[in-house]
């Protein structure tokens, strides 16, 4: 119907028109609403898409504060149903009028989230505090906790958000044991990667209580080389990274040199929206738990300006032609994600094996750590008579009160690589 003939019809009928005329707005809008596509994002609804009993979760890491500290609790809540999204709704009349950038008559903000933060301060060495299970602000009723965000000195930040309808049923080596309404035992962040935690604490419905004893292990930094650190004014050349299950690849080279590599990167955390991989599985021809190769045909020296050693290193190399079924093994354990096990660690044990498994060879290779323009060290890369084979070197340094040992991997090709070039 024509807005004029409607509002003819009203007026003939006696109705009042100082509400008419929002009355008719107000249909049209509704049958704009059905004729005009809205679009927004997909919602991100609460994880566990179920509505969880008001409550509270209380708290405490132990040994996790310095007394005195202060510390923050960011708390995190979402809607279960995409009904209780909390919308607004604008007009976008006048956007293209005055500068507005969206081309939609009809604009909604949604919020798919409301965060609730508590600052506090540490009476003694452990940090207490409680988790509403719904949204403390009543605006935001029907959203409820999705995370736990603890901000600290000892803890840096850590995030309590691995929801499950029930208490979980954890490998023993995460440390944490989980009944219907506690969890206890050691948090260990560092070792919560594996499956199906990926690097955050869990959470379920009927979680009262918290009691973990904290441990922060300090693992230091074993580092060869960066592709990110290598820029294209500089002359340097990147492939686009080739991802496979579990890690992605990444080629590298310099215009002005003939020398190619080939970093390949283990994820750490994977993403809850990737398949679960058990056993990273590289590009066919790549060793699964190498780390760095290097395509070498030329006899100039190398150097790795991004070398990064934090702790004494110790280095075990052997030619790939004689490469131990027990070494090959173990270079693939260090890549595995396992419960309580930090990235690429093996135990003082497995790298005594190791070592012990590797036959005694001369290395046509020399490996120093030498002054670098920048007034640090760098390891320098030269061979020697000899090297006309691909050999691995493994570096490792012990952590933990030496009861594990972080590895890095380098292979040493002196093939020229026969792959697409990055341009």
């Amino acid at each position: 119907m024509n807005p004029s003939k409607l509002w003819e019809v009203a007026r003939s009928r006696g109705w009042r028109t100082r509400w008419f005329p929002g009355f008719a707005f107000g249909c049209w809008m509704a049958v704009l609403s059905f004729v005009i596509p809205v679009t927004a994002v997909d919602p991100s609804v609460h994880p566990l898409g179920q509505p969880i009993d008001a409550g509270e979760i209380q708290f405490t890491l132990r040994g996790a504060a310095v007394p005195g500290e202060s510390y923050a609790v960011e708390c995190v809540y979402r809607p279960y149903r995409e009904r209780d999204v909390k919308k607004t709704w604008h007009l976008g009349f006048l956007g293209g009028w005055i500068g507005g950038r969206s081309k939609e008559l009809i604009q909604v903000n949604r919020e798919e989230f409301h965060s609730f933060r508590q600052r506090l301060t540490a009476t003694g060495s452990n940090l207490t505090f409680t988790a509403s299970l719904r949204d403390p602000d009543g605006d935001y009723h029907a959203y409820q906790l999705e995370t736990v965000r603890v901000i600290a000195r000892r803890t840096g930040t850590f995030e309590f958000e691995r929801w499950t309808s029930a208490a979980p049923k954890l490998d023993s080596g995460f440390g944490l044991q989980c009944a219907a309404e506690s969890m206890r035992g050691v948090l260990r962040p560092s070792g919560l990667g594996a499956q199906p935690l990926r690097g955050s604490a869990p959470l379920w419905s009927t979680l009262r209580r918290v009691d973990l004893e904290f441990v922060r292990v300090e693992v230091p930094i074993i580092r060869l080389f960066e592709a990110q650190q290598k820029h294209h004014w500089d002359g340097w050349r990147q492939t686009t990274p080739q991802a496979w299950p579990g890690g992605r690849s990444i080629v590298v080279r310099h215009v002005s040199a003939s020398t190619v590599w080939r970093e390949h990167e283990y994820d750490p955390f994977p993403s809850a929206r990737e398949v679960p991989v058990a056993h990273p599985r590289p590009l066919a021809e790549v060793l699964p738990g190498v780390q760095l190769e290097v395509f070498w045909p030329e006899g100039e020296p190398l150097s790795f300006p991004e070398t990064r050693f934090e702790a004494d290193v110790e280095v075990v190399a052997v030619p790939v032609s004689q490469l131990p079924p027990r070494l090959r093994e173990l270079l693939a354990q260090s890549v595995r994600l396992r419960p309580g096990w930090e990235p690429a660690a093996l135990s003082a044990q497995e790298w005594k094996e190791l070592k012990a498994s590797v036959p005694e060879l001369d290395l046509p290779l020399s490996l120093q750590m030498v002054p670098s323009a920048e007034g640090e060290t760098t390891l320098r890369l030269e061979r020697l008579p000899g090297f006309k084979e691909s050999w691995l070197c493994l570096f490792g340094a012990a952590f933990d009160d030496h009861r594990r040992f972080v590895i890095t991997s380098l292979l040493v090709r002196p093939e020229r690589w026969t792959g697409p070039l990055p341009q």
